[in-house]
């Protein structure tokens, strides 16, 4: 079992790698075995980041990635700094990748919440869709120091922030009655994936139901305005150092971004 202080030297080191725009050669340390531990480290290097959170990102795990009992998703924080419009801007938005880690873009169906959510638990798919929300689209870079971090397993994903390094956000899509927005992402202007809400398992507001809920067992505050990016809905695409990606919504609406070394940008 580990203890408080290992949590904290692994939690350091993700942190560490992370503000250095560095590669890790895996896993800092011991492996966590649970997401209950993997969620304290990442409670650790949350505290230890020095910006606000926006927002979190929904990862769905698979049924032979989780033990039995535990929910079907895993969250990890967004922040202020590497969140970006992206809609109408007319060049594509710079996003730090770890070129020598792990990196890929996620096209997303994003909800942004309207209204502080009642605080607890006993949260349904029926109950997250009744929160008043707005529902936009955007790109989820997934990018770690780790190389292998996928497949490693959901604990070293929660662990290190979700595997998450930003959000490109685009604007509405889908308004109350209208047929789920489909999305397409394309990678150096070649198509790699297509979905909308309906590849989800279990739906879009179940995702963030099981959000909602993994956030309240952790006393971490979800208030009005944050957002949830809610899966990656045509899968995930790996990206290299200065490539593009774009997606597009139905009816025309897009945004996209180009890759840079994170390190490189810290330096700039």
């Amino acid at each position: 079992m580990s203890t408080f202080a290992t949590e904290q030297e692994v939690a350091t080191e993700l942190v560490t790698a992370r503000r250095q725009g560095r590669a890790l050669p895996g896993f800092p340390g011991r492996t966590p075995t649970t997401m209950a531990e993997s969620y304290r480290i990442q409670d650790l290097a949350i505290a230890q980041w020095p910006d606000a959170l926006v927002g979190w990102k929904i990862g769905y795990i698979a049924p032979e990635r989780r033990a039995s009992g535990e929910p079907d998703r895993l969250v990890g924080p967004i922040w202020r700094g590497q969140l970006h419009r992206g809609e109408d801007q007319g060049s594509p938005v710079e996003m730090a990748i770890f070129p020598a880690g792990f990196a890929a873009v996620e096209a997303e169906l994003v909800v942004r919440l309207l209204e502080d959510p009642p605080a607890g638990g006993g949260w349904t798919a029926e109950r997250a869709a009744g929160l008043e929300q707005e529902l936009l689209f955007g790109i989820e870079v997934a990018s770690s120091p780790i190389p292998d971090i996928n497949s490693l397993g959901p604990t070293m994903v929660a662990a290190d922030f979700g595997n998450n390094h930003g959000l490109v956000l685009g604007g509405a899509v889908a308004p109350p009655g209208a047929a789920p927005a489909r999305l397409a992402c394309l990678v150096d202007g070649q198509q790699v994936g297509e979905g909308s809400a309906e590849r989800l398992p279990g739906g879009l507001h179940h995702g963030l139901a099981t959000a909602l809920g993994v956030l309240a067992a952790r006393g971490q505050p979800v208030l009005a305005g944050m957002l949830f990016a809610t899966g990656a809905i045509t899968g995930i695409h790996p990206i290299g150092l200065g490539q593009h990606c774009r997606v597009e919504v139905d009816g025309g609406a897009s945004v996209e971004l180009r890759t840079v070394d994170a390190a490189r940008r810290l330096s700039d």
